[in-house]
């Protein structure tokens, strides 16, 4: 099931086994004598200097196996600094490096890790295991583009380690390179490698990621490369942002009929089926049928399958899904959005309650707390807004943009200017964060004049464009909280402004769309 966290803002899916560092000091190890030098000697040293270097370098190998990581650490320094260690083998150097490495990850040096690895994957001999170290060092520098690389490295090169990596951590390198139009080639250069390596979320197309390729390959002018990467997508809601917006003209013209919304629909609905019976002890394919289900009006369905899991986990335990610990958590946050739709508003607060009250990700539950928030708040139920999200941890900036957005709504309806006005400049100064949130933000303020303004900015932005072509786009109605209503009201009121339909007609159009989306 894929869901945008307040973490992350990136889509998590399963639980993910990832080598540890144990796991690959052992593998490290079993390599080594394995590779022939490739590269020519230094200068000769006194035998004496280089035979020194050797047995520090088994010494500090020997406290790493030993997982002694302080002595190792410590031992490995010294001999990387000797003059002896340039004149070994070609291979010992490489391991001398990589194992350096891996000790300097295990005691929490992540920028001396990163230095000595990148120097370990400069040698002939380096492999998917020193790639691997250097990617898991530079994003635990948010070093983006060195990570993208190293990405990009990893998928060329072996592919079939890919899942080595968390789907997460993808999908937020490209996002965090995508706010910086510098590092584009960076993050093209991945997604290219990734898609030429077949790469799927387990077994979920990445579509934000191909859709993001399909822009770049157009505005370069490589429409069968378009066409192609174009194939892979099976999202209904961006194959409806190829559709109304004009810069894909050449693009759905170029393929008829390959961008029918219900044929794609049913597409991505039959590969989940699939996917569910294939894996029927996974939460996360269960879940993607109950989005699927709340999105395509099937609010019954989704409440009676989650209903299903909620009573099998309470009769069976947690373990009778591989992923529960992981998963659950949406399938409640699902249910609540199946009883919201149907217009069971308590329920849905008191299921949201629910959810929030369960970890994420062993920690405090960001995600669920803020949605929590939101549904109290679009409720018109501002006093318990606050009280809501009181436990929040450490959050990314999208998360911020949520809660900001939040505080908009219960201010509002409280009268309290002074506090929607302080939210609003939080919001300004990090909206590239989420556009989305800081337009909702200004229409439920009733800004109705830097509502439009916004829109018409985004219409006009290559970047920004697509999300808010989405988000003018007529949609099946679903069951409205107060707030949702006041929302619609004021977006049909900007929506007909000469201006926004200026901006929008010149880039865009606006389709009745076949499924359901909430903007608030």
């Amino acid at each position: 099931m894929i869901q945008f966290s307040a973490l992350g803002g990136a889509p998590k899916r399963g639980n993910s086994v990832r080598l540890s560092l144990v796991s690959l000091i052992c593998i490290v190890f079993a390599w080594a004598g394995s590779s022939h030098a490739q590269r020519p000697l230094p200068a000769p040293l006194d035998k004496a200097v280089v035979a020194a270097a050797r047995a520090d370098l088994a010494a500090a190998e020997q406290h790493l196996a030993d997982n002694e990581i302080a002595a190792a650490d410590h031992r490995f320094d010294k001999v990387i600094a000797s003059p002896g260690f340039s004149a070994l083998e070609p291979a010992e150097q490489y391991l001398g490096l990589l194992r350096a490495g891996i000790a300097a990850l295990d005691s929490g040096q992540a920028h001396k890790a990163h230095g000595l690895l990148v120097s370990a994957c400069a040698f002939d001999q380096s492999d998917g295991i020193a790639w691997h170290l250097r990617l898991r060092a530079a994003y635990a520098l948010n070093d983006y583009v060195d990570s993208a690389g190293s990405v990009r490295m990893i998928a060329q090169r072996w592919p079939n380690s890919l899942d080595q990596i968390r789907e997460q951590a993808i999908f937020n390198i490209s996002r965090r390179l995508d706010l910086s139009r510098a590092n584009r080639d960076e993050r093209i250069a991945m997604l290219i490698a990734l898609f030429d390596a077949n790469w799927t979320n387990e077994g979920v197309e990445p579509n934000e990621l191909w859709f993001d390729l399909v822009r770049f390959l157009i505005d370069n002018e490589s429409m069968p490369r378009a066409t192609e990467v174009a194939a892979r997508i099976d999202s209904p809601s961006i194959v409806l942002t190829f559709r109304v917006d004009k810069r894909f003209d050449g693009l759905t013209r170029a393929r008829v009929g390959g961008f029918d919304i219900r044929r794609t629909m049913k597409r991505q609905r039959d590969h989940i089926d699939e996917l569910r019976k294939r894996h029927p002890e996974r939460l996360s394919y269960l879940g993607d049928e109950l989005e699927l289900d709340i999105r395509d009006g099937h609010a019954e369905r989704a409440l009676e399958q989650a209903d299903k899991v909620i009573a099998r986990v309470a009769a069976e335990g947690t373990s009778v899904y591989s992923d529960t610990d992981d998963f659950y958590i949406w399938i409640l946050d699902a249910r609540s959005r199946a009883l919201q739709r149907l217009g069971r508003w308590e329920d849905a607060v008191t299921q949201q309650r629910k959810a929030a009250r369960r970890p994420e990700n062993g920690g405090l539950n960001v995600s669920q707390s803020l949605n929590l928030a939101r549904l109290l708040a679009r409720l018109g139920r501002a006093d318990e807004v606050e009280e809501a999200m009181d436990e929040l941890g450490l959050m990314s900036p999208f998360g911020r943009m949520q809660l900001a957005l939040n505080r908009v709504i219960a201010a509002t309806v409280k009268g309290d200017q002074t506090v929607v006005e302080a939210q609003l400049e939080i919001m300004r100064a990090e909206r590239i964060e989420s556009m989305a949130a800081y337009q909702a933000a200004l229409v439920q303020a009733g800004r109705i004049d830097a509502a439009a303004s916004l829109l018409v900015e985004r219409l006009r932005s290559e970047d920004w464009r697509n999300g808010a072509l989405s988000e003018v786009q007529t949609y099946i109605e679903v069951a409205e909280a107060p707030r949702d209503t006041l929302h619609m009201q004021r977006w049909r009121e900007i929506l007909a402004r000469k201006d926004v339909r200026k901006a929008l007609d010149a880039v865009g159009r606006i389709e009745r769309v076949p499924f359901e989306k909430v903007l608030l």
